[in-house]
C-alpha cells in the first residue's frame, strides 16, 4: 500500500508540473506574440479604430468599412450590386442586413448570434491581458504545415467562445485559427490564415490580408483612435 501511495502522489506531482509547464509555455509564446504586434502598452492605448478595405471572392471585390469603439460597439457596412449590407454589434443587442442572406432590411440577431460575436468588441487583440480579461488558454504542443512548425495555443473567452491559434515558432505571430461557429442552425469549422503583417502608423502590426475559407479579406487603411459617433451602433 505504501508504494501505491507514492506512485500516486508522484502521478499527481507530474501531472501538476505538466500543466503548469503547459501553462508558462503559453504564457510564453503569448507574450513574444504580444510584443511582435507592438507591445501591451500601445495596445491597451487603442480606444477605437476604422479599418477601409475589400473583400475578394471569385473575382469580385466588395468593399467595406469596419468601425469600432472598443468594449462599446462595432459596425460593419458593405454594398454589392446597389445592395447595402450592414451588421451591427454592441454588449447587449445586435443587428444585421444582408439582402443576400435574407435579410432586406436591419434586424435584430438571435441571442446565439450575439455570443458568437462579442469577443469582436475588443479590438486591444484577444491575448493582451487575456487574463484579466475572463479568458483562459491551453498549450496544444506544436503543429507543422507547409514546412513550417507553429504553437498551437486554444484561447476560451468569457463568452465561452473557444479558438485554435496557430503561431509561428519563428515570428510568434499569427499564422492560422481554428473555430467552430454556428450558421443557419449548422455548425461550420471556420479556419482563417493571415498573412501580410504591416506596422501601422500607430506602432502597432496587424495582418493586411486573410483567407478565410477562399473569402479573401484586405485592410488599405486603418485609422487608430479617430472620433466615431456613438449613434453608428444605435440599430437604426
Amino acid at each position: 500500500m505504501k508504494t501505491l501511495i507514492s506512485k500516486a502522489l508522484l502521478l499527481i506531482a507530474f501531472s501538476a508540473v505538466s500543466l503548469f509547464s503547459y501553462a508558462q509555455t503559453a504564457d510564453e509564446v503569448i507574450q513574444k506574440y504580444v510584443d511582435a504586434i507592438g507591445g501591451k502598452d500601445k495596445w491597451t492605448q487603442i480606444k477605437s479604430l476604422k479599418t477601409d478595405g475589400h473583400i475578394e471572392i471569385q473575382g469580385i471585390q466588395i468593399n467595406f468599412t469596419q468601425q469600432a469603439i472598443h468594449n462599446v460597439g462595432l459596425r460593419v457596412d458593405a454594398e454589392f450590386q446597389g445592395q447595402k449590407i450592414i451588421d451591427i454589434t454592441t454588449p447587449s443587442k445586435g443587428w444585421s442586413q444582408n439582402p443576400f442572406g435574407g435579410r432586406s432590411s436591419l434586424e435584430p440577431i438571435s441571442a446565439e448570434e450575439l455570443q458568437q460575436k462579442l469577443d469582436e468588441l475588443d479590438i486591444q487583440d484577444e491575448f493582451v491581458d487575456y487574463a484579466a480579461k475572463g479568458s483562459t488558454v491551453e498549450f496544444l504542443g506544436k503543429d507543422e504545415e507547409d514546412g513550417n512548425e507553429f504553437y498551437k495555443i486554444r484561447l476560451v473567452t468569457k463568452t465561452k467562445n473557444e479558438t485554435v491559434y496557430f503561431f509561428d515558432v519563428n515570428t510568434y505571430l499569427i499564422y492560422k485559427e481554428e473555430k467552430t461557429v454556428k450558421q443557419q442552425g449548422q455548425e461550420i469549422k471556420l479556419i482563417s490564415k493571415y498573412l501580410d503583417y504591416k506596422t501601422v502608423p500607430f506602432g502597432i502590426k496587424v495582418p493586411h490580408k486573410w483567407d478565410q475559407m477562399g473569402q479573401i479579406f484586405v485592410i488599405d487603411k486603418m485609422d487608430v483612435n479617430p472620433v466615431i459617433d456613438t449613434k453608428l451602433f444605435e440599430g437604426k
